[in-house]
């Protein structure tokens, strides 16, 4: 009987240390990456390069985090200028108002240009 609630009470204890570490895990959101200026002023489909700096994720309901690399993560900051301006769907964690990103994929890449004769 003592048995059991040693195992029980063992059980309980991993159970609340690994609730909060499942929480963190980071999930995926949808998004764009524009500049902080561009999203204080609405302009998220035609953001300026100018004003790439510092880059957030507007998220679908248009509201914006401070992009950081997670340091697990294995993302470069070229990863994120390739992304600039594109819908992207990321993974990370919200922190406040900055998101750590582990992982990045741009849905829908620009098309290269075409030429047509006529």
């Amino acid at each position: 009987m003592r048995r059991t609630a040693l195992l029980a009470a063992a059980l309980a204890a991993a159970a609340l240390v690994a609730g909060p570490a499942a929480a963190q895990a980071p999930a995926p959101i949808k998004g764009r990456i524009v500049g902080l200026k561009c999203a204080q002023k609405g302009k998220i489909g035609e953001c300026y390069l100018k004003w790439a700096e510092p880059m957030v994720l507007v998220n679908e309901d248009g509201d914006f985090y401070t992009i950081a690399l997670g340091t697990a993560s294995g993302l470069r900051p070229e990863q994120l200028d390739v992304a600039f301006g594109q819908e992207v769907e990321v993974k990370g964690r919200i922190v406040g108002e900055t998101i750590e990103l582990y992982a990045l994929s741009v849905l829908r890449p620009v098309a290269g240009k075409e030429f047509f004769k006529g």
